[in-house]
């Protein structure tokens, strides 16, 4: 897989990078699991996830449990390929598909 169009190398971050990750394994985690994982304050995380979403690495879904609506981020294909082109240009990776 080569690099992707458009990808956002130069301002990946490395809170964006942890992010990241942290969905590959399982592709959707509650909101407050991946803020935990950051390590971020509610609001640095929030200006995080703003920005992952404006770039399309991530979607977030709402979802009513009860009486407490919950968040899901899903890692998108986009974001998957924009984390596996990275690595690539990183480290030498064998194929992945």
């Amino acid at each position: 897989m080569g690099p992707v169009d458009g990808a956002p190398w130069d301002i990946l971050s490395g809170q964006s990078l942890v992010a990241l990750l942290a969905l590959v394994g399982t592709r959707r985690m509650d909101s407050e699991a991946l803020r935990g994982r950051t390590k971020l304050t509610p609001t640095a995380f929030g200006n995080l996830l703003g920005w992952l979403q404006r770039e399309y690495l991530v979607e977030v879904i709402s979802n009513l449990e009860g009486n407490e609506v919950k968040e899901k981020v899903q890692l998108t294909e986009k974001g998957e390929a924009v984390l596996v082109s990275l690595l690539e240009k990183t480290c030498e990776l064998p194929e992945l598909r």
